[in-house]
């Protein structure tokens, strides 16, 4: 591709009054109002042979055929041919798309220091910076090894100090912003993370924001904000119709998951996604013509998030691309601007305190009840409940395996030990099985072993992926339930009527994103029971428990909740009633708890 001159940049109200519009978000970024914004990921990794970036050879694109308008690598053809993301007119050509377009901020695809995607940072942050853009980056992947103390390091050291004082990088609140992509958050987990951070704000003070690609209850009190980058799982298969009813649902509750915490919501649109180039059988997202983008985009405008994210830009591999193409010209640019004016016109969105789940008399109560308590968590903890109990009791101790079989768990230095990992754990630190030959031992002495997993069957494989099935040898007693729920049935679950906090009505059963059900059952070793949530359905046909209290014959007690429990907006109510009954099970644990309130 031929090195062009740079021609100067006409001013920005020739763009048009969208892009006044856009440049205006910035005057609430510092205010008590988060601003609103339209961002797009960006993808400066292509390279050709007579470009600067591919200096004699082909990037990222494999076999280009410009006469037939077909590259391997690529699902559609770019509108003007293939280009090298290290040329001046093309980041310049791209930006003033953008800015036309009602983008706002590009989220630059990042794979460490010196990578090819990095080398073309100041080439983009410059251009950002002319058209009135922001610009930072998608932090892909947690370099070797990847611990907490190596993320905070690279973020620090080789995005921040390097890139946050330009005058295009985001910010907000006055914090240069940084994404998180899906599998940088599962190499170290949610706890990872939240260690993660906590490194990041001594290694740099300014502090930084940091925006996961996860919408758990979880990745809400870790991260700043939460976003993901595709949805095309959760859309393939689905007509528009079915695409606009998906959206009305999720948005909203995405957004309540951020919201609830003070977080920043960014909900994700793409205009469709086909990668069954690069991948086999590979994955496929029909267009509709445009009706896909639009049932997204509409159902956004009206939820009204801070950010609205596009996937893509230009990923031309997943073909998820809005950059104009030889297929569909410059529809998806069009409709961007279309929708992105009326997003914008909503204005700043209002930073509102988070607002407590419980009444007030309730959480006095819980709060009182687990400082009372000595708790310890096994290690990698990841589920609902670890992040809901940390917010009510700050000195939980998560313990490492060497801790874990090093004599730490004794009842009488631990009341509760909770399981909050998913369905994989380690049992072998020291010596074969010496984890759940330690866990046996703190229940025979008299603790409480709460299994409440990110997953559906706790202490179900080793730590090499290996089936051992430990959660019956403690007493958590598990069926299978079903893979998939039975068609046709409306299933909820019955709370008790027994109990310190009252859950009032139904409780839906929750399918996605996992509708595995596995119940409590009880069996001989149980000489107390306390079903807390069981599940039926309407014609009154009881599928068993998935909340209970259970002591077993050798004096311990289990505690078992199936994952599914721990979702908006339920969960809160949820977990106050059981640690509100397990608290008075702990002060009482002569008193009879068995249930028969059904």
């Amino acid at each position: 591709m031929r090195r062009m001159l740079w021609k100067r940049i006409i001013g920005r109200a020739a763009l048009g009054c969208l892009c006044c519009l856009v440049s205006a978000v910035s005057a609430a970024e510092e205010s008590q109002t988060a601003a609103r914004r339209v961002m797009a990921f960006y993808y400066p990794w292509y390279g050709t042979a007579d470009g600067a970036g591919g200096a004699g050879r082909t990037i990222h694109w494999g076999q280009i055929d410009a006469s037939g308008k077909t590259i391997s690598e690529s699902t559609h053809y770019p509108l003007g041919g293939a280009y090298d993301s290290h040329e001046r007119q093309v980041v310049e050509r791209h930006c003033r798309q953008a800015a036309e377009n009602g983008i706002d901020t590009l989220i630059v695809s990042w794979w460490g220091a010196g990578s090819y995607e990095d080398r073309a940072m100041p080439l983009v942050l410059e251009l950002c910076e002319r058209f009135g853009l922001k610009a930072t980056v998608y932090y892909e992947a947690v370099p070797a090894p990847p611990t907490p103390e190596t993320a905070a390091k690279d973020i620090a050291e080789n995005i921040l100090a390097r890139y946050a004082d330009h005058p295009a990088w985001l910010k907000h609140g006055g914090r240069p912003v940084v994404f998180v992509y899906g599998r940088a958050v599962q190499q170290l987990g949610l706890y990872g993370w939240y260690q993660a951070k906590e490194r990041l704000k001594t290694a740099f003070p300014q502090e930084a924001a940091l925006i996961g690609d996860d919408w758990s209850y979880g990745a809400a009190t870790v991260f700043d904000g939460l976003h993901t980058y595709n949805t095309a799982g959760m859309l393939q298969g689905k007509i528009p119709e079915q695409v606009r009813a998906w959206c009305a649902r999720t948005y909203p509750e995405w957004i309540q998951t951020a919201r609830r915490q003070g977080k920043i919501a960014a909900v994700t649109v793409i205009p469709g996604y086909d990668d069954t180039k690069i991948r086999t059988p590979g994955l496929k997202v029909e267009r509709w013509e445009g009706a896909l983008y639009a049932a997204q985009w509409q159902q956004a405008v009206q939820a009204a998030p801070d950010w609205i994210v596009i996937t893509s830009f230009n990923e031309w591999h997943e073909g998820s691309e809005i950059e104009p193409s030889v297929e569909y010209g410059t529809t998806y640019l069009k409709m961007t601007r279309q929708y992105a004016e009326q997003f914008l016109k909503l204005g700043p969105s209002k930073k509102e305190p988070p607002q407590p789940a419980l009444p007030p008399t309730v959480e006095k109560r819980l709060r009182e009840k687990l400082a009372g308590l000595s708790m310890a968590v096994l290690p990698e903890p990841s589920s609902t409940p670890f992040w809901w109990l940390l917010h009510y009791k700050p000195d939980l101790k998560v313990l490492s395996w060497n801790e874990a079989v090093g004599g730490l768990l004794k009842p009488e230095t631990f009341s509760i030990v909770l399981y909050c990992g998913g369905e994989t754990y380690r049992t072998t630190v020291r010596q074969t099985e010496d984890v759940p030959a330690v866990l046996e031992a703190y229940g025979k002495g008299g603790g409480v072993l709460a299994a409440l997993p990110s997953e559906p069957w706790p202490f179900y494989y080793d730590a090499d992926g290996r089936t051992v099935n430990h959660a019956g040898r403690f007493g958590i007693t598990l069926k299978i339930g079903w893979e998939k729920p039975p068609p046709g049935k409306e299933l909820f679950f019955v709370p008790s009527a027994d109990g310190p906090l009252m859950l009032a009505g139904e409780i839906p059963f929750a399918a996605e994103p996992d509708p595995r059900w596995r119940p409590f059952v009880r069996d001989s070793r149980h000489t107390e029971y306390c079903p807390l949530l069981r599940l039926k359905d309407r014609q009154g046909i009881d599928y068993g428990d998935g909340l209970v209290i259970a002591r077993t014959s050798d004096g311990g007690t289990v505690v078992y909740g199936w994952f599914g429990l721990f979702r908006p907006p339920h969960e809160e109510a949820i977990l106050a009633n059981l640690f509100l009954k397990l608290a008075e099970r702990i002060e009482q644990p002569a008193q009879t708890i068995d249930s028969s309130s059904f």
